[in-house]
């Protein structure tokens, strides 16, 4: 019964945006990319400060659809239009990797708040260039790794490794994640290396953001004060002769901050490997996070404690919410702080996967690419 309520309260919700508050921010949309029902038009639908005002798109006609089915009351003819709008507080991309720095630039350029979809960019050089234009601008810049906002990591996860008396030093972190390639074309962006494919871009930027969160949390670590970090080995897995730089897995031993991490990530040929895990060896304990990215499904953390061989099930549903719906009514809070209190700083405290979070992200996975023998993205081939 409590899966059902999970379910009945993610697809239900204000969908015509008919219950909206007077004085509500108007969100516009860079493109009608698929993620967008997950990621905006759903949670949107259960915030009544939130207003998905318009969207543009490459299509113009694709565009007209998409604002019909979802009762978006204004539709431009190019994305150059929609960020030229002063209506228009809050732009959400959801455009290709690729295309990720030309757009979130232009949004800052035209004084808006950016929602940004993960990873940050091409490469760090262009988060880098994000960050001090978000920061030139007094604009807010956030990552969407919408995990991080649910309860289950962010409060439950993070108390557990806050507990260190309990669990003792992390010796060793391991990150899986692995998805059927049989949900996508062979044209498929994620699979296109000018758009800033390959599967370290899109499943990968994951499992190194999941082990960042854990590393910076145990170590007490925040976006000013990040510990070094140094790539040990990678392998890029099933590279195709005619696709030469587009990885369709990825294979990494790294050492962050002083603390071992192995990740894996891949889109497999087979239907029934697909898994999401993160598992942290501790002096004291070993804790087990299953389906760690969309957890108001299903999840689970178990915490055996080695000393005296016990385990325990930990779950947080919260408030049966996903996580994109705690990080758009992060966002929204934050961009209403940077405006009421004119304190960028302080809206980053509520909107906390912040773009100098993605900067050593892009780092990390630019030195991953580099050890594989491959070209970071967004270099010219």
């Amino acid at each position: 019964m409590a899966f059902f309520n999970r379910l009945w309260t993610f697809f239900s919700g204000d969908t015509k945006q008919l219950h909206k508050q007077a004085d509500a921010l108007k969100i516009g949309i860079l493109g009608a990319a698929n993620i967008c029902n997950m990621a905006l038009i759903n949670p949107a639908s259960k915030l009544s400060n939130i207003l998905i005002y318009g969207i543009a798109a490459r299509n113009r006609p694709k565009a007209e659809a998409f604002a019909r089915k979802h009762h978006i009351p204004k539709v431009y003819d190019n994305y150059d239009e929609l960020l030229a709008d002063p209506d228009i507080t809050m732009i959400y991309n959801p455009l290709p990797n690729g295309l990720h720095y030309q757009w979130t630039m232009k949004a800052l350029r035209s004084g808006k708040h950016v929602l940004c979809e993960k990873p940050l960019s091409n490469n760090a050089n262009e988060a880098r260039e994000m960050v001090e234009e978000a920061r030139k601008q007094n604009r807010l810049l956030v990552e969407a790794f919408h995990y991080r906002y649910h309860p289950m990591c962010n409060e439950t996860l993070r108390n557990i490794l806050s507990n260190k008396d309990q669990i003792g030093s992390i010796q060793n972190i391991s990150a899986v994640l692995t998805v059927t390639s049989s949900f996508f074309k062979r044209d498929d962006i994620r699979f296109q290396y000018s758009l800033g494919g390959g599967t370290q871009m899109d499943l990968g930027c994951y499992v190194v953001s999941s082990c960042q969160f854990i590393v910076n949390t145990y170590n007490n670590r925040n976006d000013d004060n990040e510990g070094p970090f140094e790539i040990q080995k990678a392998e890029a897995l099933r590279v195709s002769p005619t696709n030469p730089q587009i990885d369709h897995g990825m294979r990494s031993d790294l050492i962050l901050d002083g603390i071992k991490c192995n990740i894996y990530c891949e889109f497999t040929n087979n239907w029934s490997i697909t898994k999401q895990q993160i598992t942290i060896e501790c002096e004291h304990a070993i804790i087990t996070v299953g389906y760690f990215i969309a957890p108001v499904f299903y999840h689970y953390i178990t915490v055996h404690d080695r000393r005296g061989n016990q385990t325990r099930t930990i779950k947080n549903y919260g408030d049966n919410q996903s996580t994109y719906y705690y990080q758009l009514k992060a966002f929204i809070e934050a961009v209403k702080i940077a405006q009421d209190e004119s304190s960028i700083d302080r809206a980053y405290e509520i909107a906390y996967t912040t773009g100098k979070s993605g900067i050593r992200n892009m780092e990390i996975i630019d030195e991953i690419y580099r050890k594989a023998g491959l070209v970071v993205r967004g270099t010219e081939i």
